[in-house]
């Protein structure tokens, strides 16, 4: 029986990722649920990122980080958004020069000048005002 690799949001991905290496280099751990318990152990210890808290402390997720280390895991692709300026109106999208970053108001179609499928992380880099703006790339899709 073939295993998918379990998705993992990629604040989650990153931190797991670290501290499989460290527990395992510390701890030499082979076992998931051993490797589970010490990762937890370790996280009482320090103060984490309030997200990362809560996911992690969910029983569910709990599991789900069993899976990731009997299955892989792999980070969950990041969700995309249009910066819409003007509801209702095409020509209102914020789009990014990949050369150097400069911004302007146009359509929201793509090349390999412009870039208008946005990240919270970049959109936030670029503004954070530009975030109220911000709609997910299928809900936008979904009108067409």
């Amino acid at each position: 029986m073939k295993y998918e690799k379990v998705k993992l949001p990629k604040i989650i991905f990153d931190w797991l990722d670290n501290e499989i290496k460290q527990a395992t280099m510390r701890l030499n751990v082979a076992q998931p649920f051993t490797t589970i318990a010490a990762i937890l152990n370790e996280m009482n210890k320090k103060t984490f990122d309030s997200d990362l808290f809560w996911w992690i402390n969910l029983p569910a997720n709990q599991w789900k980080l069993i899976d990731a280390l009997r299955y892989g895991y792999e980070a969950e692709p990041e969700q995309l958004y249009y910066v819409l300026l003007v509801k209702g109106d095409d020509e209102s999208f914020l789009n990014v020069f990949r050369g150097n970053g400069r911004t302007q108001v146009d359509n929201r179609s793509e090349d390999n000048y412009w870039e208008t499928k946005l990240t919270m992380p970049k959109i936030e880099a670029i503004d954070p005002r530009y975030k109220a703006f911000a709609v997910p790339v299928e809900e936008v899709e979904a009108d067409d």
